[in-house]
């Protein structure tokens, strides 16, 4: 034990200011937590490689395309339907995960139709509602 000095009673009642002896605490060494429950053992290991991969930095994201949203297509103008169906087919290709089925994309498209083409929609739409299904809608 390392003597200190400190104010305190000695046995006569008396403040004193001299060194007292203080024991130094002794730590015992605890087996790692992780060596006593196999589920903290694979905790440990997980937080470890996270840790590790935190360290590394991140990896860079692939560039993602941003494609330009199809124009609104209302019918008026016929020769304006292929440019409009080459559009959303080029946004189909850009956000391939998005449109994975052709029930998808049917209702992407049918969002940027207006006008006639709307209304033609609406009521395959409504027939949908009341139990008839249009083959087109889901293949």
């Amino acid at each position: 034990m390392d003597p200190i000095t400190i104010l305190h009673v000695n046995n006569d009642l008396e403040w004193v200011n001299a060194p007292i002896s203080v024991p130094t605490p002794v730590f015992q060494t605890l087996p790692p937590v992780a060596d006593c429950n196999p589920f903290n053992n694979q905790l440990a290991e997980a937080l470890q490689q996270l840790s590790e991969n935190l360290n590394r930095g991140s990896a860079p994201k692939p560039h993602q395309l941003k494609a330009h949203i199809p124009d609104t297509f209302d019918g008026s103008d016929p020769h304006k339907l292929n440019h409009f169906l080459f559009q959303c087919q080029l946004y189909f290709h850009a956000n391939a995960p998005q449109f994975p089925t052709n029930e998808e994309k049917i209702n992407f498209v049918m969002t940027y139709l207006s006008g006639v083409v709307q209304d033609w929609f609406k009521v395959a739409l409504q027939q949908e509602d009341l139990g008839y299904i249009q083959p087109w809608l889901s293949t």
